[in-house]
């Protein structure tokens, strides 16, 4: 889990090694999706939403707010 903050103007800064690892350039453009609980971004592509994703993000829908009370919580040293 990465802890991260939101600047002024509603910007979030990725670590350099989670852009990275997915491929994720300046300018590049990202699908911003709500559920439930939270949201999740991913890189845009003309592509449709692979199964991968769709199970994936139903699988994260599954989660209730309570399971993430759960996860271990490291604040991380700025």
């Amino acid at each position: 889990m990465t802890i991260l903050t939101i600047g002024q103007s509603g910007q979030i800064a990725l670590p350099e090694s989670m852009r990275e690892h997915y491929g994720l350039k300046p300018n590049t453009l990202v699908r911003v999706i709500e559920t439930r609980t939270g949201i999740l971004s991913t890189p845009l592509t003309e592509e449709s939403m692979s199964e991968e994703l769709k199970q994936e993000l139903a699988e994260w829908e599954a989660l209730s707010a309570e399971t993430w009370n759960l996860l271990p919580y490291t604040k991380e040293s700025s």
